[in-house]
């Protein structure tokens, strides 16, 4: 009891006085994202549609799922403790918004594999039309898939007086724990990993096939002329993989302190 007393001692300080200076820098954060990526040079390229959306679920999860944490931890403030409405609402966007976030990192990093793709015909799938069908379709899937947590989330009561939202007891619990850990533990990660080492060995290919010459009769010809990228995409490359370098550390993170806590 030692222990866990420690662990809700911590976790109160840190969420008392840490959770409004996290919710002030990733609201600024996100802000500062989206007049970037608003821009006319960028809001018309797939990826940066695929980063407005990341930063909008972001935007949306700090002040309809963290805010609920900071204030139920840290200032004992929780609606959702007595309002079933509320316990179901917070849960609820607390499994979606996250699958939003993942979903469209992934689309990005597809987006950007498809666009360093030495052949022409798989460059030309890159289109804004294509991310945005994709961004609705998925966005659409995870908020219907997640309706369950409508239904078997709950308000239970531990102690006399002492009440908790938190999922129906049982074989639900058992595979809410199991489903975080492979959709949102696993699955994303992998799937950025692999489409991001996909995209770096792209570019390395299209630099050999540029620095490939050959003589040919009188002079000097190239090879297989490689795809050229612009600056604007070379650039959203390049952060588009410090972001997936850091969810995947970020996400690894959570997930183990969440199975130590367990």
């Amino acid at each position: 009891m030692s222990t866990v007393s420690l662990f809700y001692s911590i976790a109160h300080n840190l969420f008392q006085f840490g959770g409004p200076i996290l919710a002030s820098v990733g609201t600024i954060s996100c802000i500062l994202n989206l007049m970037v990526f608003t821009k006319s040079s960028l809001r018309k390229n797939p990826c940066a549609i695929c980063l407005i959306a990341v930063n909008i679920s972001n935007f949306l999860f700090i002040y309809f799922g963290l805010l609920f944490t900071i204030l139920a931890t840290g200032y004992n403030i929780d609606p959702s403790s007595y309002n079933i409405v509320c316990c179901r609402f917070r849960f609820y966007i607390a499994t979606v918004l996250p699958c939003y976030e993942s979903s469209c990192l992934i689309l990005a990093s597809i987006d950007r594999t498809l666009l360093t793709s030495s052949n022409a015909t798989t460059r030309q799938r890159s289109t804004c039309r294509a991310t945005i069908i994709s961004i609705i379709s998925i966005c659409f899937f995870w908020t219907v898939f997640h309706v369950h947590a409508w239904i078997f989330t709950q308000i239970l009561e531990y102690e006399p007086n002492y009440f908790v939202c938190f999922n129906q007891p049982g074989a639900y619990t058992v595979f809410i724990t199991y489903y975080s850990l492979t959709i949102n533990g696993i699955l994303p990660p992998a799937l950025m990993v692999i489409f991001g080492c996909w995209t770096v060995k792209n570019i390395r290919q299209a630099r050999r096939i540029g620095q490939r010459l050959t003589t040919v009769h009188t002079g000097i010809v190239a090879v297989g002329r490689p795809h050229i990228l612009q600056s604007k995409d070379q650039q959203l490359i390049r952060m588009l993989l410090v972001d997936t370098i850091t969810y995947v550390i970020l996400n690894a993170y959570m997930h183990e302190m969440e199975w130590v806590l367990k």
